[in-house]
């Protein structure tokens, strides 16, 4: 990077964000050690950065890093560390950041921090200990703290839990297709067809549909996109010829 990119703190700052958001953390990492000063977001879109792409140890490591140097960390740096230690399923760890952030920061807590301890304990496995958080929060949750914990059900299997966020969804008017679809393959999964009928109709009385899945692929500079049930792709005859010798060879 030129010098005069270096001693433009906005503009490392920008690039730090977007290569971490690209995935390509090493190269914000460089910019930022590259810095000749920094300010509180250079730092947070680091920790954010890391955080977000799976490297826990790292990120809280700048975390501590960030307050050695004199940084007091705002909300945003908590964001970061929580969701660090919820990727990781550092509960104490969590739980210790979080306290910080409240008794020694001052700091009050915003729903993404309830969010993040909601998925800390919906990751461990400790769903009761999820939804006493879910019930204590100061505001409404939304949909994706409520998300977080169904999904934690399905691969927990508790369905009588799943019932109840579906309650929480539908007083605060919060209807999602994945949601809705989730609860029905957990029911079909626990063998209650009854509950996942019931769920379908449902739906169907709401007016609510499953969005059909969609992938892209890039190829020569090209982007190919495919959504399921449609043939609307030029080569479609051509990829389902594919498809199906394929399948002959497989012998599926």
């Amino acid at each position: 990077m030129g010098k005069e990119f270096r001693y433009n703190i906005r503009v490392s700052n920008t690039l730090i964000d977007m290569y971490s958001r690209c995935g390509r953390v090493d190269f914000a990492c460089q910019i930022f050690e590259q810095m000749p000063s920094r300010t509180l977001v250079s730092w947070n879109s680091m920790i954010g950065g890391f955080a977000a792409n799976g490297h826990v140890e790292e990120a809280l490591t700048f975390f501590a890093r960030m307050k050695r140097d004199g940084f007091k960390p705002d909300g945003v740096s908590f964001t970061g560390a929580l969701t660090a230690c919820s990727h990781a399923g550092l509960v104490d760890r969590g739980l210790k950041c979080f306290d910080e952030m409240r008794r020694v920061h001052k700091i009050s807590p915003r729903i993404e921090h309830y969010g993040c301890l909601v998925d800390l304990y919906s990751r461990a496995g400790r769903l009761e200990d999820a939804l006493t958080v879910l019930k204590n929060m100061p505001m409404k949750p939304n949909e994706v703290v409520l998300g977080s914990l169904l999904a934690a059900c399905r691969n927990c299997g508790d369905v009588g839990l799943a019932e109840l966020l579906m309650k929480y969804l539908l007083e605060l008017d919060l209807d999602s297709d994945s949601n809705y679809v989730l609860l029905a393959n957990m029911y079909a999964a626990a063998g209650s067809w009854g509950g996942a009928g019931k769920v379908r109709r449902k739906m169907k009385t709401q007016g609510i549909q499953k969005r059909p899945g969609i992938s892209s692929i890039e190829i020569s500079d090209s982007i190919h996109e495919f959504v399921a049930g449609h043939k609307s792709h030029s080569e479609t005859d051509s990829m389902h010829a594919v498809l199906d010798l394929l399948s002959y060879e497989l012998g599926m």
